[in-house]
């Protein structure tokens, strides 16, 4: 796993490779997949996105619930997560995200596990994943899925996803160029977000969406959009460059009424122009 020069994600990582390790000396692998074993069968994730994309024609919406982003200093705030999750899923989220790296989004496992509790759609874990450990710490927690990046583990991509599969998680791999899109198609990747937002600079390029998922074989894969989108114009947009479902997060999260966003953003969408 190399990071290049100047990353900005550097000390977020060092940060989370401490408190997996921590974590690690507390419980072992073996004792996470005890517990996983003894566990019910998960939701079914991306299944979910698929089911709601060919029920409507519309993508679907993964509303995702942070306290803080790193990408946004001016962004902190409380979340009531059992009520909000209930919420959103109330308002008409296919699927809720869960930002649960402390550092970076102000979240942990628990609150995942709150989430996971309070909901019956399915749950991803949204974390800076490096190691195999996060994973089963997820699973245990009553995630459904994972999100695992392209261009941070590179060659280890195929080997966390088969992982993931073991435990019946769904991956979702996150790509925001060309090369990395490639590598996650050959490796067989079947659930793929393309992101707008360079995790190393943390900087948001408009259009990535737009131009790599027309490149993603939708017959095979069920391609997702994310970075900077929050409207029912965004929405649209997405669906026709081709995602068949879309996470958005900050947008609903900075403002006073996260639901209500995703109220409008589904509500606008859902409205037939008069005649």
């Amino acid at each position: 796993m190399r990071l290049p020069e100047g990353s900005l994600l550097r000390p977020f990582l060092a940060q989370r490779l401490s408190e997996v390790n921590k974590a690690k000396a507390k419980r072992s692998l073996g004792q996470l997949q005890g517990k996983i074993g003894e566990m019910p069968m998960a939701r079914g994730f991306q299944g979910a996105l698929a089911a709601q994309f060919k029920a409507s024609g519309k993508p679907a919406v993964i509303a995702e619930l942070k306290g803080a982003s790193p990408f946004d200093s001016s962004f902190r705030k409380v979340i009531p997560y059992k009520a909000l999750a209930e919420d959103f899923e109330a308002v008409g989220a296919t699927c809720l995200s869960v930002a649960v790296d402390r550092r970076a989004f102000q979240g942990s496992y628990s609150d995942l596990a709150t989430v996971h509790h309070a909901v019956q759609i399915p749950v991803l874990a949204q974390d800076i994943v490096i190691d195999i450990y996060q994973m089963l710490e997820a699973r245990l927690a009553g995630a459904d899925a994972v999100v695992l990046s392209a261009g941070l583990l590179g060659e280890q991509l195929a080997e966390f996803s088969e992982r993931a599969s073991a435990v019946a998680l769904d991956t979702l791999v996150q790509v925001h160029t060309k090369a990395e899109l490639d590598h996650a198609l050959a490796i067989g990747a079947e659930f793929i977000c393309v992101t707008n937002r360079d995790i190393h600079s943390f900087a948001l390029k408009p259009g990535t969406c737009e131009a790599l998922l027309p490149l993603i074989p939708a017959d095979k894969v069920l391609p997702v959009a994310e970075g900077g989108l929050g409207t029912a114009e965004d929405l649209e947009r997405m669906g026709n460059a081709g995602a068949k479902a879309v996470l958005m997060g900050t947008a609903l999260m900075k403002d006073r009424d996260p639901a209500g966003v995703l109220e409008r953003v589904l509500g606008v969408e859902t409205l037939e122009a008069p005649e």
